[in-house]
């Protein structure tokens, strides 16, 4: 994984900023529940998109999956942009801006890359114009990363502090489920034990305005400690463009433009 770049690609209805892999560093020790503090950062501003329309924006707050890496053309073929042509298709008044940034984890940032964390860049994406919903994604990096995050505990408690400081701001957070990684790398059973109880607490903590379940949408439901063969570009993390597709086409659009008063 390369060092951390950031390019920024406009279309239609999304401003789409990413950056590179970046490498993973530090102890290879798992961290406990109660280790992270956020501190107060100054981070760069989340490009707004062309104009906001009725519907207001969605941001997607995600990593390296929703960036596009390893999908054919990148943020074009990720499924945030694939989303917005969607809403275009089917003339949803909603703009997506992609605030995702490859090897971000929730908790922490990416050693000597600040503001790469979730919790950091939540503040940049909550003054996007418009902004009215958060989309977190792409929770797998705090667990398949060094240090592991084994203790479901402490990332549970980073999505609370995440929806708590959305919802002082009016602001809905939707949640997508942590897709499988078996067959990575970094995999390990301890890892896998964390990823289903951090997705049993998204889909049934009533914690988030709405549940995106990715993970059922990309598993191999004969070994659902995978993606299946058609999803996985070859590293066993990443969807390839069929994956990708298959994920903007299990967003329900009326998540993001929910009726009135919710």
């Amino acid at each position: 994984m390369g060092r951390a770049g950031v390019r920024v690609g406009a279309v239609t209805a999304a401003i789409v900023a990413l950056a590179l892999p970046l490498a993973s560093s530090g102890a290879a020790e798992p961290a406990a529940a109660g280790d992270f503090a956020v501190a107060s950062v100054h981070c760069p501003a989340v490009p707004p998109p062309p104009r906001v329309p009725a519907g207001g924006s969605t941001v997607v707050v995600g990593a390296s999956i929703a960036a596009g890496y390893r999908s054919s053309q990148g943020e074009r073929t990720a499924w945030p942009h694939l989303l917005a042509a969607r809403l275009r298709h089917d003339r949803v008044p909603v703009a997506i801006v992609n605030d995702s940034v490859s090897a971000a984890r929730l908790l922490t940032d990416t050693p000597g890359h600040p503001c790469t964390s979730a919790l950091h860049r939540e503040g940049p994406a909550l003054a996007v114009p418009g902004v009215r919903t958060l989309v977190l994604a792409d929770l797998i990096n705090d667990i398949q990363q060094t240090p592991h995050v084994y203790d479901p505990r402490a990332i549970e408690a980073g999505l609370r502090q995440f929806v708590a400081r959305a919802h002082a701001h009016h602001v809905r957070v939707v949640a997508g489920t942590i897709a499988p990684y078996g067959g990575f790398p970094a995999y390990q059973p301890a890892g896998e034990r964390t990823r289903r109880q951090v997705n049993a607490f998204i889909t049934h903590s009533r914690l988030f305005d709405a549940v995106l379940d990715f993970d059922a949408v990309v598993r191999d439901p004969h070994q659902p400690v995978r993606m299946r063969p058609a999803y996985d570009s070859g590293d066993h993390l990443h969807p390839s463009d069929a994956g990708q597709r298959a994920m903007a086409r299990a967003v329900p659009l009326r998540v993001l433009w929910p009726p009135a008063g919710r």
